[in-house]
């Protein structure tokens, strides 16, 4: 993961504030934790310990972890997200 976070691109202004997306410098800032002070294999080592699954919608094949609340009435809820994605093997 180090490797492609170290080549990221960045564009010379975009704004100040919020207005157009997340500020550059406060991501730049957040890619450089990612790259050097984040424990990925631990977050790995945590997300494994949950049932994994993948399935097929519309052609696209989709990978997701299935985990029960504790709480008999919790409202089912689906965290999901956009834009370029890993293979589920790199969650293996």
């Amino acid at each position: 993961m180090r490797d492609p976070l170290t080549r990221a691109r960045w564009p010379r202004h975009i704004g100040t504030g919020w207005e157009r997306g997340v500020p550059a410098n406060y991501l730049k800032d957040l890619v450089t934790r990612w790259a050097d002070g984040y424990d990925w294999r631990a977050q790995e080592k945590l997300l494994n310990q949950h049932p994994q699954f993948v399935t097929t919608i519309d052609g696209q094949d989709i990978h997701f972890l299935h985990v029960r609340s504790p709480e008999p009435d919790a409202f089912p809820l689906i965290l999901s997200h956009a834009g370029r994605a890993h293979s589920s093997t790199s969650w293996t």
